[in-house]
């Protein structure tokens, strides 16, 4: 895994998200659309704020999930790529029952 390099939020990058604020709404209740409705409930002026602490609590709460969902993902997959072998299936470990046709745990052979 390569290191966490945050991205810089801009100020270009905050226009772009304000003009997809005033987009149109998915279907589905999404992260997106929660934070769009929070941020339209914000407006100067506005008498929503209790709607828009709803919304943020449930924005919030959506990313928690999705975030724990991605990580439950990422320790699947994690475990999925580790080798794993039996102990007979060791490739370091040696069977002392027969050596050489012989069963040297039973005894010195000398």
């Amino acid at each position: 895994m390569s290191e966490y390099k945050p991205k810089q939020f801009t100020i270009e990058i905050a226009d772009q998200m304000r003009e997809k604020m005033g987009s149109e709404f998915d279907e589905k209740r999404t992260l997106c659309n929660v934070l769009k409705l929070a941020y339209r409930c914000s407006k100067e002026g506005s008498f929503n704020l209790e709607a828009t602490r709803a919304l943020l609590l449930e924005a919030l709460w959506m990313g928690q999930r999705m975030s724990d969902s991605l990580t439950k993902k990422r320790k699947e997959n994690i475990e999925k790529e580790l080798i794993q072998q039996k102990k007979d299936e060791d490739p370091f470990s040696v069977d002392w029952n027969n050596i050489d046709g012989r069963n040297v745990a039973k005894g010195n052979w000398d």
